[in-house]
């Protein structure tokens, strides 16, 4: 069927007609901004539905409400990578439906219970469908293909679509329809935010309010629904206090950026902050790098020569020694001679740049670490490493 622009007022028609029809194969909607979903449909139902703006954060958010932790990319991957040896499944069909592949391998081999399993497609294929609604319009293409195979469980496309219906009235009976739930928010007044909340407060929400967790994450952390957490922060964010924020997708499992026969490369930080070691851990890992934190300084340089790593960050202050005598001890070491040493430092001087460059430094940051530009770099100097 070839692809037709419609209202929502007409999806919900459109979606009981494949039902009486009792069509199977894809539906696939688009966003005027370019967003895409699918519903994955057999005999009138639905088996699964993926896409949108956080298909990689969405699963492994309800993955871990299922009981099944898949929260760091490596452990993603080696999850994919083992059904692809365990099923003999081509990338064509990982590439269609990755996350319904895994759900049928865990389901045999017991690492999921039939009722969570059941929940969690429901979960998913009801808030892909909230976010079809949040849409001002779809283009809608239904489309005969080969279907997803076994059938776990086939959810009515009426209960569904009424559920995400109820849902999505809830959040504007709440005033949040100028919010999207797959947003982070983040605090824009940090002196007025300490200034109106408790010191336990501010403490507890400043790790959650840092631009990197969406609104339904936050949720799932405080067990609360996302209209609640909306409805807890919209004073704030309509004085400005705090901000909403787009937040990127977790990198997929599939579309690896790196080859078949190759690894990650890997990324040390020798820093004696935790904040910004954590901080560098959540953006690389995120992204598929190896990562390992260094806060001693002390024990630097004999973790850079065990480890081998393929790009350094190395803080300029730190107590016992400093970033300038580290990165001029490694680069008198012949395997590390090349490797870029990135300097972190909270003073954007003239000064420190010049002798950063002299000791061998390849390149500088200035501190609070931005997730944009510490990943342009790694862009700019890593490769894929080889296999051993």
């Amino acid at each position: 069927m070839v692809a037709e622009y419609i209202t929502l007022d007409c999806l919900a028609t459109q979606l009981s007609e494949i039902k009486h029809q009792h069509f199977s194969g894809h539906v696939l909607l688009r966003s005027s901004s370019g967003i895409e979903w699918c519903l994955y449909v057999y005999l009138g139902r639905i088996l699964y539905a993926t896409g949108g703006s956080h298909p990689i954060r969405r699963w492994v958010r309800n993955s871990a409400i299922s009981g099944v932790d898949v929260s760091i990319a490596e452990d993603l991957q080696a999850r994919i990578d083992a059904l692809t040896n365990i099923s003999a499944l081509t990338l064509a069909e990982l590439n269609s439906c990755w996350e319904y592949y895994l759900l049928v391998n865990w389901a045999k081999q017991g690492r999921i219970n039939r009722n969570a399993l059941i929940k969690q497609i429901q979960t998913t294929i009801v808030e892909v469908l909230f976010d079809i609604i949040q849409a001002e319009s779809v283009s809608y293409q239904q489309m005969a293909q080969e279907q997803l195979s076994p059938q776990l469980t086939l959810i009515d496309i009426d209960r569904a679509f009424g559920l995400a219906i109820q849902q999505q009235q809830q959040w504007q009976q709440a005033g949040l329809t100028q919010m999207l739930p797959d947003r982070s928010i983040s605090i824009a007044v940090e002196t007025e935010f300490q200034r109106i909340v408790s010191p336990s407060a501010y403490k507890a929400l400043r790790f959650v309010l840092n631009g990197q967790h969406s609104m339904r994450e936050i949720a799932v952390k405080a067990r609360k629904s996302p209209v609640a957490i909306g409805q807890s922060f919209r004073s704030h964010l309509e004085s400005g206090i705090l901000s909403l924020v787009d937040l990127p997708d977790f990198t997929s499992p599939v579309q690896s950026k790196y080859p078949h026969g190759s690894r990650p490369p890997l990324i040390i930080c020798i820093d004696d902050s935790p904040f910004v070691c954590d901080r560098l851990e959540q953006i690389f890992q995120q992204e598929g790098y190896q990562f390992i934190s260094v806060m001693d300084s002390l024990k630097a340089i004999p973790i850079v020569i065990a480890k081998k790593p393929q790009l350094i960050f190395l803080d300029l202050v730190m107590p016992n020694a400093n970033g300038y005598e580290i990165c001029s001890r490694l680069r008198k070491i012949g395997t590390f001679q090349h490797t870029p040493i990135v300097i972190l430092t909270g003073n954007d001087g003239v000064i420190d740049r010049v002798r950063a460059k002299v000791v061998g430094a390849t390149d500088y940051v200035t501190k609070p670490v931005q997730a944009e530009l510490v990943l342009e770099i790694a862009q700019k100097y890593l490769t894929p490493v080889p296999a051993n």
